[in-house]
């Protein structure tokens, strides 16, 4: 009997124009996300009104209006101005606890986008990238609080990083919710001592 051994099948799956499409189907669905939520959070802004007159709806409104606008990457959108504006009328800490939440959860349009980005085009063989990716996994849960405390436009990109690069989804969500939290508490409070102040003056 021979003993010549046979050589084993090819393991890789043969790319075919339907599997590629399958591929860039996340990803462009990302990106019709991004680009309906910041006209549909304007909208939604102009015609909800007054805040307060929706009682204890207010919140859930909030909390999809702040989603709506933190899914517009790289697209400017009214958050903080309805967040200031429902601290007025609002409970401050759970307005800005609502608006943090709703925030954080719009964020992760950014996370996908990188996610299924990088699936489109892999970059795993890079030696930067893996450099990239210790380092994310190391101080990347504190980076995230921080930039997600501050007003800044950099944090729609720091989530697409995170997404390439797997960093993981409830760690991603858990940081930037406890960033954005602080972030908006801090407007909330601000706008209500402010229309107090006016109020008494």
């Amino acid at each position: 009997m021979s003993s010549a051994v046979v050589p084993a099948p090819d393991s890789g799956a043969v790319a075919t124009p339907w599997s590629r499409v399958q591929r860039l189907l996340p990803l462009g669905f990302s990106l019709l996300i991004t680009l309906a939520a910041a006209p549909l959070a304007i909208f939604i802004t102009q015609q909800i009104g007054e805040i307060g007159e929706y009682g204890i709806l207010a919140y859930p409104i909030l909390f999809v209006v702040q989603a709506l606008v933190s899914a517009t990457i790289f697209l400017p959108a009214p958050g903080v101005a309805v967040a200031a504006a429902a601290g007025t009328v609002l409970d401050p800490l759970w307005a800005g606890i609502v608006a943090g939440l709703g925030s954080a959860t719009g964020e992760l349009i950014g996370y996908l986008l990188g996610y299924y980005g990088r699936r489109a085009v892999p970059t795993d063989t890079s030696r930067l990238w893996r450099l990239a990716e210790r380092g994310f996994r190391r101080w990347g849960f504190i980076a995230l609080i921080v930039l997600a405390s501050i007003p800044n436009p950099v944090f729609d990109a720091l989530g697409i990083l995170a997404g390439s690069l797997r960093y993981p989804l409830g760690r991603f969500w858990l940081a930037t919710a406890a960033g954005k939290i602080l972030k908006f508490l801090s407007i909330t409070y601000l706008s209500s001592f402010v229309s107090i102040w006016l109020l008494v003056k």
